[in-house]
């Protein structure tokens, strides 16, 4: 099983506003490093947590259909396909109809319809492949506000060097717990 983000998302979980006003910077000097924090602190936090927060694309590939397909990150948005290689090795796209989309429950899955069963699979890797879509929104307006605040946080510490003396206060444990709320299991 392999499950991997197709592209990363446009747009930042943090506005490059905010994280700037927390900083207190107002030059554009730091635009292109403080970005560059914001995507790698969103990607530990999203690796964390088990979600993906701004809206992405991924792909979930197995060798064969298990009872039940997993599916990587959570909130679910939508399944765009589930494909498969067919006993005779021909790529084929399953019906919509021929599955049910649990995305109420986190992480989100994938079985088959009501009486129906899995078709059978070529032995051979990646046999299925399944398209699917995870996270809150397209724009930081959709991530929640406690995640938002572990991201700020963890940027402060960064770019202020007082602040990185004290990384073991209550403070610090106080930003960890942050993400507590929002961790998927599972």
């Amino acid at each position: 099983m392999s499950s991997r983000q197709v592209t990363p998302p446009v747009e930042l979980a943090v506005s490059l506003d905010a994280a700037k006003l927390q900083l207190r910077e107002t030059t554009a000097n730091l635009d292109t490093s403080i970005t560059l924090w914001i995507k790698g602190i969103t990607r530990e936090c999203e690796h964390q947590i088990g979600r993906a927060l701004i809206s992405q694309p991924w792909r979930l590939t197995l060798s064969a259909f298990d009872d039940a397909l997993r599916l990587e990150r959570a909130p679910l948005i939508a399944v765009q396909s589930v494909s498969y290689y067919d006993a005779e090795n021909v790529l084929r796209v399953l019906a919509p109809e021929a599955y049910y989309v649990d995305a109420v429950t986190e992480p989100g899955y994938i079985v088959p319809a009501a009486g129906a069963a899995w078709p059978a699979t070529y032995a051979r890797r990646n046999a299925v492949i399944v398209e699917y879509t995870c996270g809150y929104g397209t724009t930081a307006a959709a991530v929640p506000e406690n995640i938002q605040l572990y991201i700020l946080a963890r940027l402060c510490e960064q770019f202020d060097p007082a602040t990185r003396e004290f990384k073991a206060t209550s403070q610090s444990i106080y930003v960890d717990r942050l993400l507590d709320a929002c961790r998927v299991y599972g």
